[in-house]
């Protein structure tokens, strides 16, 4: 299965977003009321009248409905964390009336599956959005097109999020539950999940310590493939256990953090050749099987003939502390497999 390729956005140090964000991103101005703007659908929006609180996301401080009663989705994410928090947003991107196991838990499908869409995380239908009537959307902006945030902007307050590089997820995740009122209960669910990768951690320190791993997945038509490096948001459960990646090797990466691989031709599979475990994505199970099976480079790797490859984890891009520690409960399972197999 292939995933979009990324490039990182500029963002405030991260150091001081995880800050801001474990003391709940939440600055509480106090009741106010929201003021007249002249913007009818922007005073619709914000709840002409209402409690606003005003919260911080990577662009800074926004200002937002107090309790915000219509959200809409125009990411990929942030869906699966409202749902965690018990609120169902009014509008979602195209694909959560899919039940395919490696996109998302079931449980993000049912619930979601009905809801009305506004296009793709990368090609929004803006009309779509506006007729939401939202009070608040949450957006990753740098899967907008030119022009998209401001318009946005003008139908309700932005929450602008990003996801790049290790461990970006969980403060986007954070702001989230900060952004409607709910940080306590998303704190919990974020110490859950430490919990839960640091056991791991601990339970396999040896195999982590002395292995570099490659999770890879096949491009277009098979004919090509690339490699996920740490902070891309294929991999967080593996970031979060601590697990060392392979380097890129010379033209294989342009050096944007978290960003996938080049898509390589298949004459160039050697440079797999670093990497003791091989895990290739949960859907590619056929290139691998099919598709690898009789390339003699591939049956010479190290990692190949030593018998360390293995199926990564379903649904692997994490969207929520939740979902995450159901990801780190399915690594239990591959990290026991690949331990048996470094022992014997």
């Amino acid at each position: 299965m292939t995933r979009p390729r990324t490039s990182a956005a500029a963002q405030p140090s991260r150091r001081r977003l995880l800050a801001v964000a474990a003391a709940s991103l939440v600055a509480v101005l106090g009741a106010s009321s929201c003021s007249a703007s002249g913007d009818g659908a922007k005073e619709a929006a914000a709840g002409k009248g209402s409690a606003t609180r005003t919260v911080t996301d990577i662009a800074g401080e926004v200002e937002v409905p107090a309790e915000p009663k219509r959200i809409v989705s125009v990411d990929f994410y942030s869906p699966a964390t409202l749902v965690d928090l018990g609120v169902k947003p009014v509008g979602v991107v195209e694909g959560f009336d899919s039940d395919d196991p490696d996109l998302r838990p079931k449980r993000y499908h049912d619930a979601l599956k009905g809801t009305p869409t506004i296009g793709m995380y990368y090609e929004l239908n803006i009309e779509a959005v506006a007729q939401q009537n939202p009070d608040l959307i949450f957006a990753e902006t740098r899967f907008l097109r030119k022009g998209e945030l401001k318009r946005l902007q003008g139908i309700a307050p932005v929450v602008q999020l990003d996801a790049a590089g290790v461990g970006a997820w969980k403060e986007r995740t954070l702001m989230i539950g900060a952004a409607i009122g709910k940080s306590a209960e998303i704190e919990k669910q974020a110490a859950v999940f430490e919990k839960r990768a640091d056991e791991l951690k601990k339970k396999y320190a040896d195999v982590l310590a002395e292995n570099r791993i490659a999770v890879f997945a096949y491009g277009q038509d098979k004919t090509t493939w690339g490699t996920y490096p740490a902070g891309h948001f294929y991999v967080p459960v593996w970031d979060a256990v601590g697990a060392k990646f392979r380097p890129f090797t010379e033209g294989e990466h342009k050096g944007q953090e978290g960003a996938v691989s080049e898509w390589l031709s298949l004459e160039q599979i050697g440079k797999l050749d670093n990497a003791d475990i091989l895990l290739y994505a949960y859907g590619a199970k056929d290139f691998v099987d099919e598709t690898l099976a009789g390339n003699t480079v591939w049956k010479n790797l190290p990692a190949v003939k030593n018998g360390m490859v293995f199926r990564n984890i379903p649904a692997s891009v994490v969207s929520s502390f939740a979902w995450g520690t159901e990801s780190l409960d399915a690594l239990d399972g591959v990290l026991a497999q690949i331990d048996a197999k470094a022992r014997s």
